[in-house]
This record gives structure tokens, C-alpha cells and sequence, in this order.
């Protein structure tokens, strides 16, 4: 192997990491906005039902968000090119999280347990790394996994070559905390192998918690609130639990922390995996699934332009994330069949 392929292998590795953080968010998403009553989010006194899984889930997004930012910034500094641009390129649901094909599968689904359950089974920590010990991620059936190799074929490359031949990206193509809006976390710009790996791991800790020995916090603090965050698997297993953790609980004791408030039934009915094609019989919701769909299409063209040299359009994506909500949220509420189903986002990529 010479420094041209093992780089080329790694970029090939950050491209699909990018699409495993990209496939979780449209399920996330579109569970948070099936819930039928939810309101301003106050960690004193929430005053509307279900404002705090729906905080909850959000907090999760954003997250998401940030872990695909820092793998394009990996990738980016590999001197690779992010694709976002090209339906090939983007998730189309149902569909498996890791590019091994095993592990978790992700829906687009209403907010149920079963659907709150599947979610923490993609942010499910590996038991052990023993089936991924020989680097080969199309063993990892596990996100943790996935990016354990990753590590150690980064870690491998620096010490078998000079940082200056391994990232020779554009610095000015870095995404840096002036770009970006917030949420838990931090993004910066990765210019060699010490900020590669903080972003590595930073990934890794915010979504299992996996390099904290089971421990609920991931070491960050919450924005404006200055406690610890915790762990997105912790997260998602107090919404099934309906208590919080604090950051010192661990992976299977209870949650010690205070009462959650979940009402399963304020939600939706969403129809499971929706597409625009399923609804051309009703023509009034077909036009609505492709118009949600179009907006999809133009937020991820406008990061494919943030994550290839100009940065500041990341900066558009909040907006366009507010338009997203506020369509898939309208799409939701209308019934499709007697049975009081109702439509939904397809997430569907129309270039």
C-alpha cells in the first residue's frame, strides 16, 4: 500500500461515515414531529405535553448535525470532496446505517417506544471491538465499531507518514465554530492528526458514550445551561424509561435523575417509510410530499456547497431546517386513509 491508496481508503471511510451521520437525522426528525402537542421546552416546568422528548430528540439532531460537520471537516482535510449533491449520495428509507449492510436498520417512523427503542439501538455502544480488532469496518455492525476502524487506520497512516503529506486539504474549506449555530458539542477545523482524532472521538462519545466505560455524560456542556450533556444512547433510553440521567449514571442502572413526562398516545399517526410516489392518487398530498421533498433537496445542496469551500452557507441551513420542520409538521396532520393514517416526509433527494 503506498500513501496515495491508504489515503484514498480513509477518504473512503469519512465519505461513508458522512452518510452514516446523515442517515440517522430524517428518522430522528420525523419522530420528534409526529408528536401532536408539544411546547416552549422548560427544564423547570414544561408547560405543554411531550415538550421534553421532544427537546430531547432535538438536542440529538443537532448533534447529528455537528458529528456529520466534523467528518466532513476529517474528510475535507484528507483533501477529499463531500458529495452531497447526487441522489447515490443520500439515504432513501428504509435503508442500513453502516455501509456493511448489518446492525441497526433505520424507518421513517411516528414516535412510538418500538421507534424510541430502535433509536437507541443505532447509538448502541459495542459490546467489545474483538469482530472489528483487524480494522475491517464491513465487519461493524455497530457505529462504535465503524468508527473504531477508522481510528486505527488514521492512526496507522500517521505513523507511517509526515502529517503535512497525510492532510493536505484547504484549510479554508474547515468549518469553524464562527459558521456554525450551536447545540451541544463544538465544531473546529481539523488540520492534523491531533484535531482528526478529537473529532473521531468527540463523535463517538456524544453518540454511545462508548470511551467513557458506560458512563451517561459525554463530557460536553450544554449550551446556556453549562451541566453536562449526556450520551445520545442514555438519552433516548430515559424518553423509554421517563427519567433523566445525570452524568454520573451508568449503562444498565436506572436513570437517577427526575421525571421525564412521555405521553405515547399525542402523536400522529404517521404511515411507516412514506414517499411521494405512494400518493399520486391524492393529487393535493402528492404536491405536498414533493414540495417537502424539494426543500430537502435544496438544504443538502447548500451544505455540499458549505463542505466544499464556502463555509459561510452553512449558515443558510438553519433557516432551511426550520422550513423542513414546519412542512413535515403540516404533512402529519393530513389523513391518508380510513384508518386515520396520515402522510408524512419521504426525505427523498429530487435533483
Amino acid at each position: 500500500m503506498s500513501l496515495k491508496s491508504d489515503r484514498r481508503e480513509l477518504r473512503e471511510l469519512m465519505a461513508h461515515a458522512i452518510r452514516i451521520e446523515l442517515s440517522t437525522i430524517p428518522p430522528y426528525a420525523t419522530a420528534a414531529y409526529t408528536i401532536a402537542e408539544a411546547g416552549q421546552y422548560d427544564s423547570i416546568a414544561p408547560m405543554t405535553v411531550n415538550a421534553e422528548p421532544l427537546e430531547v430528540i432535538r438536542q440529538v439532531m443537532l448533534e447529528e448535525m455537528l458529528h456529520m460537520t466534523l467528518a466532513a471537516n476529517i474528510l475535507n482535510a484528507l483533501g477529499g470532496h463531500v458529495v452531497l449533491n447526487c441522489a447515490t449520495a443520500i439515504p432513501s428509507y428504509p435503508c442500513h446505517i453502516l455501509p456493511s449492510g448489518k446492525g441497526p436498520k433505520a424507518h421513517l417512523r411516528r414516535f412510538t417506544k418500538a421507534q424510541v427503542h430502535a433509536f437507541r439501538e443505532i447509538e448502541r455502544a459495542p459490546e467489545n471491538f474483538e469482530k472489528v480488532r483487524d480494522g475491517d469496518c464491513l465487519k461493524a455492525e455497530t457505529i462504535g465499531g465503524f468508527y473504531y476502524c477508522v481510528r486505527k487506520k488514521l492512526e496507522a497512516l500517521c505513523r507511517t507518514y509526515p502529517s503535512k503529506e497525510i492532510f493536505i486539504g484547504d484549510p479554508a474549506w474547515q468549518i469553524g465554530p464562527e459558521h456554525y449555530w450551536g447545540g451541544g458539542g463544538e465544531v473546529f477545523p481539523v488540520t492534523g492528526e491531533r484535531s482528526a482524532i478529537r473529532a473521531l472521538k468527540m463523535i463517538v462519545e456524544e453518540g454511545e458514550g462508548a470511551d467513557l466505560g458506560g458512563r451517561a455524560g459525554d463530557g460536553d456542556l450544554i449550551p446556556g445551561i453549562e451541566e453536562e450533556d449526556i450520551a445520545h444512547f442514555f438519552k433516548f433510553n430515559e424518553i423509554l424509561l421517563s427519567r433523566y440521567y445525570r452524568p454520573d449514571d451508568r449503562i444498565g442502572l436506572p436513570p437517577s435523575g427526575g421525571d421525564l413526562i412521555v405521553d405515547w398516545s399525542a402523536v400522529h399517526r404517521m404511515k411507516d417509510d412514506p414517499k411521494a410516489e405512494d400518493y399520486a392518487y391524492l393529487p393535493e398530498v402528492h404536491a405536498k410530499m414533493l414540495d417537502f421533498d424539494q426543500l430537502y433537496t435544496d438544504f443538502l445542496l447548500t451544505l455540499h456547497e458549505a463542505f466544499n469551500g464556502a463555509p459561510e452557507r452553512l449558515r443558510d441551513c438553519a433557516p432551511m431546517m426550520m422550513k423542513l420542520r414546519y412542512a413535515a409538521s403540516a404533512l402529519v396532520r393530513i389523513p391518508v386513509n380510513e384508518a386515520g393514517e396520515t402522510a408524512g416526509p419521504g426525505w427523498t433527494f429530487r435533483g
